[in-house]
């Protein structure tokens, strides 16, 4: 059976046309696994400015017959990042030719359900969501390589790590001293770690999150130390002893990382109102088919002072390392 390129191009483009959302549905789907422990912010396409009332105290004597506020409201801005994506995927129709997809161009039928368009969607989707669940991890933005003739794939956004280790250089995190942690004593460092977390704010953190290896270690651990896994849910989810949150074992976080913040301060900014993610272009180049489309994601914390840190450098001492801004930002925990 003859091959029709323009064919193909008219089956792809009726696809698309017909589901518009299917790379929102890519960029937003659960599978993505920072998607499931952030907030999500949209219409976020370049910088963001996220801002914080602090105020002190408020409540003084009735019997004071002036008017005599403390005067300590500080307003905290911090301005969060989003990373312009793209997608560019080419479809060589002599490769389909060749496979077992040239079974299933189905002629006669309409665009959406011909199987060689469907299929060929399912694999761009899914590796969508492969290439995001690292870059949204290891990802480390690169200026350097933008625009290079060849890309370099891992360097057109941060990713968790990058975000954590430049929070810490920059001195910013509310720290939790710790041993560091090792196959042995992670039941150990977690549970201090949970203790340590100011009090004021323990109500609002619901999650710890560490790397993969060290979640299967907390496990081995507990087991070793107790004889017992430690608690879960219905769900299967690991819970802290004390406060029974959940910890969350991220693939490709940094081994030996320990954090928490309170609810909705883990942020992902996305643009899907302004850019719901489609493929904006289908183009015949030559012999091949070329697909594009355009994005922005980011994650990042909210506020940095809402982020509780583990550390095993002996130098820090536990809170923020600015002992005002400490006072300002937990006025009860000096």
């Amino acid at each position: 059976m003859p091959f029709d390129l323009s064919d193909l191009r008219k089956d792809l483009v009726g696809y698309i046309n017909g589901n518009k959302t299917f790379f929102q549905g890519a960029l937003l789907s659960g599978e993505i696994f920072l998607s499931k422990h952030t907030k999500r912010l949209t219409k976020i396409n370049g910088e963001y400015g996220s801002v914080v009332a602090l105020i002190g105290h408020v409540v003084q004597s009735y019997y004071s017959k002036t008017f005599t506020p403390y005067d300590d409201v500080k307003f905290k801005e911090k301005v969060l990042k989003t990373f312009r994506q793209k997608v560019d995927f080419t479809l060589d129709p002599a490769e389909v030719l060749g496979s077992v997809y040239a079974e299933m161009f189905d002629e006669g039928k309409n665009p959406k359900d011909k199987t060689v368009t469907k299929e060929v969607m399912k694999l761009v989707i899914a590796k969508i969501i492969d290439d995001l669940n690292y870059l949204s991890v290891n990802g480390k933005f690169d200026a350097s390589k933008v625009g290079a003739p060849v890309p370099v794939f891992g360097t057109s956004m941060d990713g968790l790590n990058e975000v954590l280790t430049k929070i810490n250089a920059a001195g910013n995190p509310f720290y939790v001293p710790g041993d560091a942690l090792t196959a042995n004593n992670t039941v150990s460092v977690i549970s201090k770690f949970e203790k340590d977390i100011p009090s004021m704010a323990k109500p609002k953190v619901k999650k710890i999150f560490t790397s993969e290896e060290d979640l299967e270690e907390y496990q081995e651990d507990y087991d070793n130390q107790f004889g017992n896994r430690p608690t879960y849910d219905q769900s299967g989810m690991v819970k802290t002893r004390f406060g029974k949150r959940e910890i969350v074992g991220v693939p490709g976080l940094t081994k030996g990382t320990v954090f928490a913040t309170i609810d909705n301060n883990f942020l992902e900014l996305v643009d899907v109102v302004e850019n719901p993610g489609q493929i904006t272009d289908v183009q015949v180049n030559h012999r091949v088919l070329d697909m594009l489309s355009e994005f922005s994601l980011g994650y990042d914390f909210g506020f940095d002072q809402y982020l509780f840190l583990h550390t095993a450098d002996g130098t820090k001492d536990r809170g923020l390392a600015d002992p005002s801004d400490h006072k300002l930002w937990y006025p009860s925990d000096l």
